[in-house]
């Protein structure tokens, strides 16, 4: 039944069924005196009182319920700390300080001997101390690895108290209709059921007897702020990072750890840990007493646009890698772990085991997209203590597209586990599935009851073949960058059309621009992307009749002509269904062709003139200034020349002043020497000035005239190609 908590409506509408029944107690007691019969029910009325009082009492709790309002010592205490110290101005400061030190020791120590020595260090305080410090920087203490559970979950409690009064305060000022108002209600009703109690079922141990109870919920990590935001526009708040723990995690000997794909966020959280909830449980629902499993949602999954892209995969590998190597010094020495990952996560945990994750039992891959392009096979991993599993249910077409590597359950050093029950991507959690049964056998240590199962694409869903064979012929003509790159481009119109603010016909457009920007109809050429489709509609068809065949008792032979009737058939309708379809991508791809040769064009045209100008522009200044000094150096010269002949004259028509003279005619002429040289040396600088900017701009000129020529004969081709086949 997953997880239960104490719900606000359903308190309410009891309190209203209990003020009901307590209405209809004056009516039947009129009743009774009319009948004589007022002794015999006269307990009513205290009933009466009784079912006001409760409804009283359960409005009360629904209140509560609805608005928490829980001080940090209230946090603490839910958890068994103890409060008195912590009550004390500036009691956590010290502590917090001597912490510090300890990670800055131990800052470039491996995850698990920084978390050895947190917990030696938190071993050394007492309980009122540990309650100090996570009332001091809860943020902090509830997210780091080594300190005892029991204070993390109280910390992170009061994180989460915190966040829900700022996040409440905002929602409050928001409308209804606006476009953030939605995601952020769910983001507060998600932290509000953060801090309602759940039931658990257990059985209990004095009595034997199957005991349910409130208890608080555990969360291991809290970040309300960490990663980025998925949709600007429905939510201001980043997606944020979680881990909840159900069950004993320092005492149990099974651990679990549950790996998210995309579109996981805060607000979201409940759909994922709940997942949790049923796999901790056995026989009639109730939680195994020496067992631990983590939701962890430690990472900054992608939305639908950046799925194609592994980058948040390798982040998220390392994440996962340091907190389970982080939290293992917290566990029992001998706890086996075990690794449950679906979607994405398969790809987060590969990274993982890739980078530090090497002790686990068990690792389970669901629904996975592919492990990477490195893995193709168990061995890869090198992990020989480790089992791996697979799950593959009929109709996920995840598991199909192999969009990020290979498909575990394909490979042959893997046990792939049965599924029955579950269909599509979402159900391996599902209550009565055969998924859901063999993870809590592996988790139970049950393994001598898995099933199994070998079941083909074929078998699993008609057409799912085709749709792998049609991904893997995009794949080899669209570069993997190409394909990140757009797909950053096509979220914010997915997001737009997920948040309702547009229409599936709003979409096309858009769609239809990031394609042609990423130029996808040159990559995958409309004629070959009809053909290949063709060719896999011809193989559907004959699949299908050859199965319908077989259904009705056909012998193979039988089965197989009808499969080749039915292709033959199928392709002079398929060859008039897609010829419009053709024309109108050859006609988009005419279109784009020639929109971008002549942008190239222009744009090529712009950085050849602006280089011109530039080299204009420096050359007339270089230019300005050698004509300068020319004049400067000519003036100089005419100078020292006139002022020789004048001091030759001189002498000639007065010997007595010729030793002046000749002291004066050394001096001008050392000044029309030195002049020279100033001068000449400027002029040549100036005439290096000016080749180098002819060199420098005459090289941009013909970069950008080789590059627009090089891009306009690619496009110019293109553009031939497609008005070709749009032609004929």
């Amino acid at each position: 039944m997953g997880m239960v908590f104490a719900d606000p409506d359903m308190l309410d509408r009891l309190a209203k069924s209990l003020d009901s029944k307590a209405d209809a107690v004056p009516q039947l007691m009129r009743r009774a005196t009319t009948l004589g019969v007022s002794c015999e029910v006269s307990g009513l009325t205290a009933i009466g009182s009784w079912l006001r009082d409760t409804a009283r009492d359960l409005r009360r709790r629904a209140a509560i319920l609805r608005t928490p309002s829980e001080s940090p010592f209230d946090s603490l205490s839910a958890f068994g700390l103890p409060t008195a110290l912590a009550k004390l101005s500036g009691a956590g400061k010290k502590l917090d300080t001597a912490l510090q030190k300890v990670l800055a020791q131990h800052e470039h120590d491996t995850p698990k001997r920084r978390a050895q020595a947190v917990k030696d260090y938190f071993a050394t305080l007492s309980p009122q101390q540990q309650a100090a410090l996570a009332a001091a920087d809860p943020r902090a203490i509830g997210n780091l690895d080594g300190v005892p559970v029991e204070v993390r979950f109280a910390a992170n409690r009061i994180s989460i108290q915190r966040e829900f009064n700022e996040e409440s305060s905002f929602l409050k000022g928001l409308a209804p209709n606006d476009p953030a108002y939605k995601r952020t209600k769910d983001r507060v009703d998600a932290l509000r059921s953060f801090l309602d109690p759940r039931i658990k079922s257990f059985v209990d141990p004095k009595t034997n007897r199957v005991t349910q109870a409130e208890v608080p919920r555990q969360f291991l990590v809290f970040d309300a702020h960490f990663g980025s935001t998925a949709d600007s526009k429905a939510s201001p708040f980043p997606d944020g990072r979680v881990a909840e723990v159900v069950g004993d995690l320092e005492r149990s000997k099974n651990v679990a750890f549950r790996v998210p794909g995309i579109t996981n966020r805060l607000d979201n959280f409940n759909g994922f840990s709940n997942g949790g909830y049923e796999l901790a449980q056995g026989d009639k629902e109730i939680e195994q007493p020496d067992t631990a499993v983590v939701s962890w949602l430690g990472y900054d999954t992608p939305e639908i646009g950046d799925s194609v892209d592994p980058a948040k995969a390798v982040v998220g590998g390392n994440a996962l890698s340091s907190f389970e190597q982080g939290i293992s010094v917290n566990l029992e020495p001998g706890a086996i772990k075990s690794i449950f990952a679906h979607s994405y996560g398969t790809l987060v945990t590969s990274k993982a085991l890739q980078s530090g994750l090497t002790d686990a039992a068990n690792v389970t891959f669901m629904g996975s997209p592919g492990l990477g392009p490195n893995i193709h096979s168990v061995a890869d991993f090198h992990l020989p203590g480790t089992k791996f599993y697979a799950m593959r249910a009929p109709e996920d077409p995840v598991s199909y597209t192999q969009g990020l590597g290979d498909d575990p359950a394909d490979f042959k050093d893997i046990t792939r586990l049965g599924t029955g029950g579950s269909t599509g991507h979402s159900q391996y959690y599902n209550q009565n599935t055969e998924s859901l049964a063999n993870m809590q056998r592996l988790l139970f240590g049950d393994t001598k009851q898995l099933t199994f199962t070998h079941t083909t694409l074929d078998e699993e869903m008609t057409g799912a073949a085709e749709i792998r064979e049609l991904v893997a012929f995009l794949h080899e003509r669209v570069p993997a960058d190409v394909v990140s790159r757009m797909g950053g481009d096509l979220d914010p119109i997915v997001q737009n059309y997920l948040n309702g603010r547009c229409g599936l016909t709003d979409i096309i457009r858009p769609l239809n621009s990031v394609l042609n920007k990423h130029n996808m109809l040159d990559k995958v050429k409309p004629e070959a992307l009809v053909g290949e489709i063709k060719d896999l509609a011809g193989d559907l068809a004959y699949k299908q009749a050859f199965k319908a065949a077989k259904a009705h008792g056909a012998p193979d032979v039988t089965a197989e002509a009808a499969g080749v009737t039915a292709k033959l058939a199928a392709k002079p309708l398929l060859d008039l269904t897609t010829f419009p379809v053709l024309k109108v991508l050859e006609f988009d791809r005419l279109q784009n062709n020639a929109r971008q040769l002549f942008g190239d064009l222009a744009v090529g045209g712009k950085d050849i003139f602006r280089s011109a100008s530039e080299m204009a522009t420096g050359v007339e200044k270089d230019g300005g200034k050698i004509l300068g000094d020319s004049l400067d150096l000519g003036s100089d010269l005419l100078h020292g020349s006139g002022t020789a002949f004048s001091n030759l004259g001189d002498t000639l028509i007065h010997p007595s002043h010729g030793l002046g003279n000749v002291t004066d005619t050394v001096k001008s002429l050392d000044d029309s020497r030195a002049s020279t040289v100033e001068k000449g040396k400027s002029i040549l600088g100036s005439l290096n000035d000016a080749k180098d900017t002819v060199l420098d701009k005459g090289g941009d000129m013909m970069s950008s005239g080789l590059d627009t020529g090089k891009k306009s004969l690619s496009k110019g081709k293109d553009l031939l190609d497609s008005a070709a086949n749009f032609a004929f």
